[in-house]
């Protein structure tokens, strides 16, 4: 008897290899995403803009930093002795808008230098809610303020595809051969409501689904079904009930990597975590002659690796521990 759905993965037309760059963006399923791809030495951004969730400002900023366009002066906010932007998470900051601003020009010409050489760029959307300031600019993170300072609206398919058309018009000018990954967050956002959430979320389904069916290089992963369909069950879940913990990111990220991972570099993965557990093992006593020999071991292993991706770190940390 079967006692859990499979949720189908499609058959990507392209696949990932160590020597590609990857570009991840969006909510912080995104980021999860990205913190796998960078602990197995792949070349990832991520979330250069702190968390985002709503689709539209997420794509607002990767489109203004391909075109180069002036920061908007009109959104910095000043809060706790600190200077934010509306268009950023709460994590990109500094102690003076000339500061930030500086620091935004500079995050912009990194995202566009990126976006131009990523072989993949992965957009995770979280929520269809926008919110908006009374001059009608949308904002990416209310950053503590008064509610009622902003309108809060449910955000259309049709809005969202609109906003994504004009990104990918000026990516594609920019980066031709680049593939589009579109995730849905299964965080899901109760604060709006259990009913909201799922009107959210299902916005959101139908945004991705016109969205790839438009474009044959834009795909759909089904984290959002994994996590929802094949991991029924709260123990899946962290204390809030909401995010999903690290055994169903685990979970999720196996499938990823089974369908968009080269064979090449699904090995060297494994000869990664065979690594990375010897160089966590814990000695009785690290001086002792058996445990300094398996250190030698260990760093002969990790020289070796190190011809395929950079274990500058691991060598050096294993170095300093032989005696």
């Amino acid at each position: 008897m079967n006692w859990q759905i499979q949720v189908p993965i499609p058959e990507y037309t392209f696949n990932l290899s160590h020597s590609d760059k990857v570009f991840s963006a969006g909510s912080c399923f995104a980021q999860h995403m990205a913190d796998r791809l960078l602990h197995y030495k792949f070349s990832c951004t991520s979330n250069p803009y702190g968390t985002l969730f709503h689709p539209i400002p997420l794509l607002q900023n990767l489109t203004d930093a391909l075109k180069g366009l002036e920061i908007d002066e009109d959104i910095f906010l000043e809060r706790d002795e600190a200077v934010f932007h509306y268009s950023c998470h709460s994590s990109v900051w500094a102690e003076s808008k000339v500061d930030l601003k500086k620091k935004l020009q500079d995050l912009q010409l990194m995202v566009a230098k990126d976006l131009k050489e990523s072989k993949l760029l992965i957009l995770t959307f979280g929520t269809a809610f926008l919110y908006q300031l009374a001059s009608g600019k949308v904002v990416a993170n209310c950053h503590k303020q008064p509610k009622n300072i902003f309108t809060k609206e449910l955000s259309s398919s049709e809005e969202v595809q609109s906003v994504f058309q004009s990104f990918y018009s000026e990516l594609k000018k920019q980066n031709p051969k680049i593939q589009i990954l579109l995730t849905v967050s299964p965080v899901r956002h109760i604060r709006d409501g259990v009913h909201e959430n799922n009107v959210s979320k299902s916005a959101l389904l139908l945004s991705c689904d016109a969205i790839q069916k438009s474009f044959e290089d834009v795909h759909y992963f089904p984290a959002y079904e994994i996590v929802m369909d094949e991991l029924r069950d709260y123990r899946f879940y962290e204390k809030d009930r909401v995010h999903p913990n690290e055994e169903a990111r685990a979970y999720v990220w196996g499938k990823f990597a089974e369908a968009l991972l080269t064979k090449d570099s699904s090995n060297l993965n494994r000869d990664l975590d065979k690594l990375f557990s010897s160089i966590n093992h814990k000695a009785f006593r690290d001086a002792s002659v058996v445990h300094q020999r398996f250190l030698e071991k260990t760093l002969e292993s990790a020289l070796g690796l190190n011809e395929k991706v950079d274990l500058k770190d691991e060598i050096k940390e294993l170095k300093n521990r032989l005696q």
